[in-house]
């Protein structure tokens, strides 16, 4: 009588790879919706405001002024090209398997490598975005100047005159 054996290889020849790359998306999916979620702020100010009798305008000093005193706010929010460098690490990676792999060990490093680039770039995203909106300190809407936080970031500028708001 014999007996047979089951076989303890997958039934997909490089199936561990697939999910390899499969749990790389996930990461890249992950990462791409915590940054939209956290990689976000405002800044606002008006330089000036109304007198107490509310008739004339108030200068950024606290002076009285004929000219009317104009708002603004800076909102940070996730830039494009961070999305296109997460999945610029995806498809590169895949290609870099395809092309360079030589066994499995070898493709679970370019994999692993590409897992710590998406944390590292995530991570770094969020701290220049972070700090770039901390650092916005904006006294007269009429001329200013932000750091902007490109690749990671971008800033949206609205300003107004102070009775339009």
């Amino acid at each position: 009588m014999t007996t047979t054996t089951e076989s303890s290889t997958p039934l997909l020849p490089g199936s561990a790879i697939i999910v390899g790359i499969r749990s790389l998306l996930i990461w890249a999916i992950v990462a791409s919706a915590l940054l939209a979620t956290f990689l976000r702020g405002t800044h606002a100010s008006c330089s000036g405001g109304l007198t107490p009798d509310g008739r004339g305008f108030l200068g950024p000093d606290g002076a009285p002024t004929d000219v009317e005193p104009r708002c603004g706010m800076v909102t940070l929010s996730p830039s494009p090209l961070l999305f296109l460098l997460l999945a610029l690490i995806v498809i590169g990676t895949i290609t870099r398997i395809l092309r360079r792999a030589e066994d499995e060990d070898h493709a679970f490093r370019i994999l692993n490598n590409a897992r710590m680039a998406i944390i590292v770039l995530s991570l770094v995203a969020l701290a220049v975005g972070w700090i770039a909106i901390m650092t916005v300190r904006v006294d007269d809407w009429s001329s200013y100047s932000l750091f902007s936080p490109l690749p990671f970031g971008q800033f949206d500028v609205d300003t107004s005159l102070y009775t339009e708001r």
